[in-house]
C-alpha cells in the first residue's frame, strides 16, 4: 500500500507501506528510519527554519523534532536511527537566492544536532525528483523527474 506525503506534511509509521511525495524541487524530503524496529518517517519540507516557533512539518528544523518525537513514541532511540535526504534543487537558476540548498543545509544541521546518522542524499541540481519509501526494507527510492 502506498501513502502520499504531501508538501509541507509528515508521516511516521510501523506498517510495511511505501511512503511517497512527488513534484520535490527546492523542497527537502527527509527520510528517517529505524532498521532495528522498522519504524519509519518521511517528510516533505518547503522552508528551512520555523519562525514563529510553533512546530509545523513544512519547516525542516521543526518537522524533523516532530518526526523524532513521534518516532520515539513508536520505541525509536536516536541513535538507531538514519536519515536520507533528497531534493533541494534550484528550480529556477536564480544565483541570489537558493532556498533549495538553505533547506538541504538546514536539514544537515538539525540532523547532525539530534545526533542522527545522514548515510544517503540525492540533492542539488535543476531537477525535480519524486521519492519512494519502503518502510519494509528502508529502501529510498528517488526519480529525476525532467
Amino acid at each position: 500500500m502506498n501513502i502520499e506525503v504531501p508538501m509541507g506534511e509528515l508521516v511516521v509509521t510501523k506498517e510495511e507501506v511505501i511512503l511517497t511525495t512527488h513534484a520535490v524541487g527546492s523542497c527537502a524530503v527527509i527520510a528517517l528510519y529505524d532498521p532495528k524496529l522498522k519504524i519509519a518517517g518521511m517528510m516533505h519540507t518547503m522552508l528551512p527554519h520555523a519562525h514563529d516557533g510553533q512546530p509545523d512539518a513544512k519547516y525542516v528544523d521543526t518537522a524533523i523534532d516532530l518526526a523524532l518525537e513521534k518516532m520515539h513514541t513508536l520505541g525509536a532511540q536516536s541513535f538507531d536511527i538514519e536519515a536520507k535526504l533528497v531534493g533541494g534543487a534550484n528550480m529556477f537558476g536564480l544565483s541570489n537566492s537558493d532556498i533549495g540548498m538553505e533547506n538541504v543545509l538546514s536539514a544537515k544541521k538539525k540532523l547532525k544536532e539530534a545526533g542522527i546518522k545522514l548515510i544517503g542524499e540525492s540533492t542539488g541540481g535543476s531537477v525535480g525528483r519524486s521519492v519512494e519509501f519502503s518502510v519494509a526494507i528502508g529502501i529510498v527510492t528517488v526519480k529525476i523527474c525532467f
